[in-house]
């Protein structure tokens, strides 16, 4: 049976994501009084029909993709949100993936010291990821995400109907999140071979009940690194594995590489460095790579450029990492019964050799 309701905890404030089989939520959600409605252009093009019913005073469409996530695109909503007159008790209600989720949520927590703010995931990887995270995050001078807030919304409503006019490549950049959760589930060595089966049930895009069901588990993997955590400072920070590359991959492809791709990639980037350390076995390794990781990697297509892995530009992007502390890059490695930890000391030589393995491995 589908779960329809989950209560995720917070020091900041409790909040309940819901799941919802069907669209017919929508019409009531956007009848809330004193409420605006902020969604991304792509969205609203495919949805249109929804809003209709929304005055258009109460309605904002923007570009909200990965290079609009910029304090520019705040200031225009500040603009628009400080029109209306019900200040502190205006609720914002957001259609999107995880730019609308950053931003939007960005501006509810700081506009008025923080107002009332519900999301929609629209992505696979928000409604995996980034919708139940408490973290906003912008982007600044090509460097992902050094701005941002803890800010959960207050009500998040999932609907894996959005999913059906999702782009692949997006639905891929998903997969690839919710294939590290299933990389750090408890007894993960254990249970790989139900997570390769999980991963292969949702990459063949089934029932919309059984995408739900990943969903979930995907949440419940995630909270249990936040519990005690929530705001990154020690264990919550082993879920950045694959992060600290793919941000750079991010960066130095101009986002022409989505966010759960660049993950993937960055899960075998950090599992090769974990195999020259000996701290993972080579056959455990290109197990992981063969099973999980490579299927869900576009590699046909011409879809990656040579330079987007250009050692110095990514060692450069690495160095800005905002959880690095000491002289050496960070990454969090894999050890052989799959635990992780985070590790200060990573030299750029081991970033070049990690780098040569990574682009032999997936072939471009």
């Amino acid at each position: 049976m589908q779960i329809k309701k989950l209560t995720i905890p917070s020091s900041i404030r409790n909040f309940s994501v819901y799941f919802e089989k069907d669209f017919d939520f929508i019409e009531d959600l956007l009848q809330i009084s004193n409420s605006v409605v902020i969604v991304g252009v792509h969205v609203y093009r495919l949805y249109r029909k929804f809003f209709k019913i929304v005055a258009p005073e109460r309605l904002i469409v923007i570009p909200l993709e990965e290079k609009n996530k910029t304090l520019d695109t705040v200031m225009i909503l500040y603009k628009r949100l400080l029109q209306f007159s019900a200040k502190k008790n205006l609720t914002v209600i957001s259609f999107g993936g995880g730019t609308n989720q950053d931003v939007v949520g960005f501006v509810a927590s700081t506009l008025y010291r923080g107002i009332q703010w519900v999301y929609v995931p629209t992505t696979l990887l928000a409604m995996a990821d980034s919708a139940v995270g408490l973290k906003t995050s912008l982007n600044f001078l090509n460097y992902k995400n050094v701005i941002g807030t803890f800010y959960p919304p207050h009500k998040v409503y999932i609907c894996v109907r959005f999913l059906g006019t999702l782009p692949e490549i997006e639905y891929l950049s998903g997969l690839g999140e919710i294939t590290k959760f299933f990389l750090m589930k408890k007894d993960a060595r254990e249970h790989f071979r139900e997570s390769v089966e999980a991963i292969d049930t949702l990459r063949k895009k089934k029932d919309g009940e059984t995408i739900a069901s990943i969903i979930v588990e995907s949440i419940q993997i995630k909270l249990s690194y936040m519990k005690g955590d929530e705001f990154d400072l020690e264990r919550r920070n082993l879920l950045n594995y694959g992060h600290e590359l793919g941000h750079a991959l991010e960066s130095v492809s101009k986002f022409h590489i989505p966010h759960g791709i660049g993950v993937l990639l960055g899960i075998l980037f950090a599992n090769a460095v974990s195999v020259t350390r000996q701290w993972l076995d080579k056959r455990t390794c290109m197990y992981i790579n063969e099973k999980l990781l490579l299927p869900n990697i576009p590699v046909q297509g011409g879809f990656f450029k040579k330079n987007y892995f250009d050692a110095d530009r990514i060692i450069d992007c690495m160095k800005q990492d905002k959880k690095r502390t000491s002289d050496g890059l960070v990454l969090v490695l894999p050890k052989e019964n799959l635990s992780l930890c985070k590790v200060h000391d990573i030299t750029s030589s081991e970033v070049r050799a990690g780098l040569m393995v990574l682009t032999k491995t997936v072939g471009f």
